[in-house]
């Protein structure tokens, strides 16, 4: 997922017009740059991004898929607004799938994919230590995808996919979850052990402890009211 700051507001040139605008976009969400339920106006995000209304327009419909946009007919698009029900179903199909594909990546038993995680726990680790919060949310996320792409099952990566920017929006609304960097870096580092252990039942009992750890927290900050639609 791009930073804000990765297309550098050079969008024009870039021939991906719509990807591009979507990853800027996306990013001035999660950022907290645009907030829940700020009006997104086609004409003033397309002066933000230096492009053309078109990919602003094609962007704000991807968005909508994902959940972060809410498109109203006559009336432009929002931010969508998280409620109590939506983090509790992206909670819930997370912790359905994400230790599938854990246990799948540990029946597999690759010493490839096993160095490969290992990097990005290190790198997670290393941010950690320097109190780096964004570079730590940023592996975080990086390392949870990457167990979804090396696992093998394509439907579980579509999933996480379809749950990962509004997991990530949520994780925003509540940043002080990151505060203990140190208890970040070691959870990861555990889970990692617990991938290659040898024992696939052993892997798939920790992603479930693991992603589902902050749920009752996160629960209890968001407000329960009704929902985007």
């Amino acid at each position: 997922m791009s930073s804000p700051e990765a297309w550098g507001g050079d969008l024009a040139a870039h021939p991906g017009l719509g990807a591009a605008a979507t990853d800027r976009v996306r990013g001035l969400i999660l950022s907290g740059e645009l907030r829940d339920g700020d009006r997104l106006v086609e004409r003033d995000l397309a002066e933000r991004l230096g492009i053309s209304r078109g990919p602003v327009r094609d962007a704000l419909r991807r968005l909508d898929a994902e959940g972060l946009v809410v498109l109203l007919p006559r009336r432009g698009a929002r931010v969508a607004t998280l409620t109590a029900d939506d983090t509790e179903e992206i909670i819930a199909l997370r912790a359905a799938t994400e230790p599938l594909a854990v246990r799948a990546l540990a029946t597999a038993r690759s010493t490839q994919h096993a160095r490969e995680l290992g990097r990005i726990v290190e790198e997670l680790q290393a941010a950690c230590a320097a109190r780096d919060n964004a570079a730590a949310v940023s592996l975080d996320f990086a390392l949870h995808r990457r167990i979804h792409e090396l696992c093998g099952r394509r439907r579980l990566l579509h999933t996480w996919e379809t749950i990962s920017a509004p997991l990530h929006h949520v994780f925003r609304l509540s940043r002080d979850l990151y505060d203990d960097l140190g208890d970040i870096a070691d959870s990861h580092r555990t889970l990692l052990d617990d991938i290659t252990s040898g024992d696939p039942a052993r892997a798939e009992a920790a992603a479930r402890a693991h992603v589902t750890r902050f749920g009752p927290e996160l629960l209890r900050r968001i407000p329960r009211e009704e929902g985007n639609r």
